[in-house]
């Protein structure tokens, strides 16, 4: 401790009960204190932390808590982990079964029934206001599933960040295809029905003009 209490001093010239207080509330169990400097820079320009070198230092460690031991212990740090390290992107590659949940509904009779169901393949993502959506930008709603996925995310920390190559291109490109056959579908029919339309008008008009040809003088009078 007091090793790296003169580290501190030295390093980043904190007087001596300032770096007292940043080794004894949040340092004490470092091995290391160097990698840990190499840490507190690198945050303070990533994060564009400002103030004095103690109050930089006492803001990194507190993240530094969250990063590296309080987002493994509750949700609640690790959700706000997720929104300080992944805003506005996809952190999380979630496969078909997964897990299951279970949830409830009414029936005709109006009776509660416990059905069961499980994930689908998708790209959690967090976007500006800190909610869970889907890669499509659709809410993560508030329920059962939500509640099971944040819980499978928390067990499962060392699949944050990672296999996020969901291949959503190719997915759209599918949709266009079928869209386009619809299209090409409906110009199809669209053209059987006038031929058909056109036949019946050329049938309807013959035979007016049949009528007319025989019952020439009836007309006429």
């Amino acid at each position: 401790m007091k090793e790296n209490v003169k580290i501190l001093m030295n390093l980043l010239e904190l007087n001596q009960a300032q770096a007292v207080d940043i080794v004894g509330r949040y340092l004490k169990d470092v091995k290391d204190i160097h990698v840990f400097l190499d840490y507190y820079f690198e945050t303070c320009m990533s994060e564009k932390i400002i103030g004095s070198t103690y109050e930089k230092l006492r803001i990194v460690c507190k993240i530094a808590q969250l990063e590296f031991k309080e987002r493994f212990e509750n949700k609640e740090s690790f959700l706000k982990w997720l929104f300080r390290n992944y805003k506005s992107r996809a952190f999380f590659r979630l496969y078909k079964n997964d897990f299951t949940y279970e949830y409830f509904a009414y029936d005709s009779f109006k009776n509660k029934v416990k059905l069961e169901n499980s994930s689908n393949d998708c790209l959690i993502c967090i976007n500006g206001f800190k909610e869970l959506t889907y890669h499509d930008g659709s809410l993560v709603e508030d329920g059962y599933f939500k509640e099971a996925l944040i819980d499978f995310m928390f067990k499962n920390q060392h699949r944050v960040g990672k296999d996020l190559s969901l291949d959503i291109q190719k997915i759209e490109l599918k949709t266009e295809l079928c869209h386009q056959k619809t299209k090409e579908e409906e110009k199809i029919l669209h053209l059987q029905n006038l031929e058909k339309f056109s036949q019946k008008l050329k049938e309807k008009t013959s035979t007016n003009f049949n009528y007319l040809s025989k019952n020439k003088e009836k007309v006429i009078r």
